[in-house]
């Protein structure tokens, strides 16, 4: 290719190597480069100084075989060079779109919108290419009888010449790989032109994504690539791709004008993501536990405070002075003995006058009995002993009447004298009154001393209850020692839970992670700088070119904007008509195309797929333009080949005959 005229190559900006990197890295972390490294590995990311890709991708030859679903067979077989091919008809359904899928399918491993119906019809499919410079085959053999249906083969030749004279069963040619099944098909020819086109997988962090929600990368491979290709249709609001992921077209955008390090910088992105995610949890996990430590720090402070009270109680209660309980016991014990001994006495006393009173009583009803028997007594005349019932003699009753000695017991009777013993039983009545009054006043005396008794009792109970309360709670020391072990425990666990969760140190990897990215960033965004306003100069002059009015300026940023200005108005991309996104894609690679031939790198294809050229303009006038402007447009990159279909045939009526591909049958195959 050679550079335009319109345009100067930009300067091409100093890059750092990768040592220098690691090195800087090391000095500002005060670690060894090799230290450095081996955390990236740790990471499984590799910084390696940036070297040019060649990632050419042109298009040789196209051959399919089918059975329709009418039983027809059909065959397509097409070669193909560089420069502008239309696929032309003017009926709908003709195929176009499917003949564009043809090319499609081998190329980005799955067809985007080959018809399902179509789809089953195809039986072998092989398309020859040159990717970067290296002859390849991959061919593609449906056997709808077998399981799996679809197989696929990547064959290799020597040359180009080798490989376009091989027959259609690939003999003479290199076997490189095979796979079974849809899926592995797809996956095999992602692998292969990943690695034929330097290029690796795109994780690109996506801030709501994992099982979580906190983030997870979102990988992107080839077919993700391929839609900087196969451009998106004009209703679609993506700059670049075919995915709509947050910040892939920008990815796709530094990948294919060949941004130094941009591809590890993702890679240390997503690293450095995940390390802070991984770190973020750590930290919310370790202050979740510190919230359920602060709650078993208050129910173990609220412990502390109810057992160091009851601590307080038990030292003030064991340091007072028990003296006065003991005194006060002591004197009570003292005074109940003295009630008691005048109880005691009160008792004797009143035993005493009992006894006196019943003997004056006694004496009283002796004295009244036997003076009434004397009287009674004195006038019998007895004829017998009372006893032994002898019968008296006469001579015993002769001496009682001379002698006055009683006939029974002959002893002498004695005199009675009535006034005589009134005067002894009054005096033994007053002995008796004096007795009864003496015997009240000992038993007044005994309740008296019985009811000082029960007091002394009482407060002789109380004081040595007082003592023994004090006795026992100053020698409670088991208690008080146990009180105060598990008030040493309590402030032990509040003393090791007192400081805040400590803020965990930052591990060395994600030092690392951050540092490196930080670096990197800077010599990607360096390299932005320089190469982005070429990339705006040229966007601006394509576009207007290919028929967007009145645009003053686009304004590329790292996050895949274009930030357009229309007639002095900032115009986001969606904001922008169908017709005009469609052309400002294809401005936007053909720039990418331009500036890598500027500096002499092939980072970009070189291979444009449009379908539906003029589906989104309204006359015929701008699509016209655009075919002509990309036709003209080859000129200056003449390895640039650009496949599109239209149903306007009279769009293309200036496209060499051998680059139009259409029938005058109702269908293109």
């Amino acid at each position: 290719m050679t550079a335009s005229p319109e345009t100067t190559a930009p300067e091409v900006p100093e890059v750092p190597r990768a040592g220098d990197i690691l090195q800087s890295v090391a000095e500002k972390l005060g670690l060894t480069p090799q230290q450095v490294e081996r955390s990236l590995a740790e990471a499984n990311i590799t910084l390696k100084s940036p070297a040019a890709a060649d990632r050419r991708l042109r298009m040789l030859r196209l051959r399919v075989h089918g059975v329709k679903h009418s039983g027809d067979p059909f065959s397509v077989e097409r070669d193909f060079s560089a420069g502008v091919w239309a696929i032309v008809h003017p009926d709908n359904s003709a195929g176009k779109t499917s003949l564009l899928e043809f090319l499609v399918w081998p190329l980005r491993g799955e067809p985007r919108d080959l018809p399902l119906d179509v789809r089953s019809w195809v039986r072998h499919l092989s398309m020859d290419v040159a990717v970067a410079g290296r002859p390849i085959r991959i061919v593609l053999d449906v056997d709808p009888g077998a399981h799996p249906a679809l197989t696929g083969r990547i064959l290799t030749a020597d040359t180009v010449e080798q490989l376009l004279a091989a027959g259609d069963g690939g003999e003479g040619l290199r076997l490189l790989e095979q796979a079974s099944g849809a899926d592995e098909v797809d996956r095999s020819i992602g692998a292969f032109f990943l690695d034929a086109l330097r290029m690796g997988h795109t994780s690109l962090w996506q801030a709501g994504g994992g099982a979580d929600g906190e983030g997870a990368p979102q990988v992107h491979g080839w077919a993700s690539y391929f839609g900087a290709c196969y451009l998106n249709p004009g209703g679609d609001e993506i700059l670049l791709g075919d995915v709509n992921a947050v910040g892939l077209s920008a990815r796709l955008m530094e990948l294919f004008v060949d941004i130094p390090y941009s591809t590890v910088l993702t890679q240390l992105s997503v690293a450095d993501k995940r390390e802070r995610k991984t770190l973020a949890q750590g930290k919310r996990r370790a202050e979740g536990d510190a919230d359920a430590r602060r709650a078993e720090r208050t129910a173990w402070q609220e412990q502390l405070e109810r057992v160091s009270q009851q601590i307080a109680e038990l030292r003030d209660v064991a340091s007072r002075d028990v003296s006065p309980l003991l005194q006060a016991a002591d004197q009570a014990a003292a005074r109940l003995r003295d009630t008691q001994g005048v109880l005691h006495e009160a008792e004797q006393s009143l035993t005493e006058t009992n006894s006196a009173r019943v003997r004056a009583d006694q004496a009283l009803l002796d004295a009244r009995e036997t003076w009434q028997a004397r009287r009674v007594l004195g006038r019998l005349d007895p004829v017998c002993c009372p006893r032994c019932e002898e019968p008296l003699d006469r001579d015993r009753r002769q001496q009682e009447r001379e002698e006055a000695s009683c006939a029974v017991c002959t002893r002498p009777l004695p005199e009675v004298d009535e006034e005589t013993a009134e005067v002894l039983l009054q005096d033994l009545e007053q002995q008796l009154e004096s007795a009864r009054e003496a015997e009240d006043a000992a038993s007044r005396q005994r309740d008296a001393a019985a009811a000082a008794v029960n007091a002394a009792v009482g407060e002789q109970q109380a004081a040595a209850a007082a003592l023994q309360t004090a006795l026992a709670t100053s020698q409670n020391h088991e208690r008080l020692r146990q009180l105060e072990l598990q008030a040493a425990g309590l402030e032990g666990r509040l003393a090791a839970t007192g400081s805040g969760p400590e803020e965990p140190p930052v591990p060395v990897s994600a030092q690392v992670l951050e540092a490196v990215t930080d670096a990197v960033r800077e010599a990607v965004d360096a390299a932005a700088k320089r190469l982005f306003p070429a990339m705006n100069t040229q966007i601006v002059e394509l576009a207007t070119r290919f028929g967007v009015q009145n645009l003053d300026s686009v304004r590329l940023d790292r996050s895949g904007r274009v930030n357009a200005v229309k007639a002095g108005v900032k115009t986001s991309f969606k904001r922008l008509s169908r017709g005009d996104r469609l052309r400002m894609r294809i401005a936007t690679v053909i720039a990418l195309l331009r500036v890598g031939v500027d500096r002499g790198v092939a980072a970009h294809p070189g291979l444009l797929l449009i379908d539906s050229v003029a589906a989104e303009e309204v006359t015929e006038v701008p699509a016209r333009t655009l075919i002509a402007e990309l036709q003209a447009i080859t000129k200056d990159l003449p390895d640039l080949q650009v496949v599109l279909t239209t149903a306007q045939p009279e769009l293309v009526d200036d496209l060499p005959a051998d680059h139009l591909i259409t029938r005058d049958s109702e269908h293109l195959f």
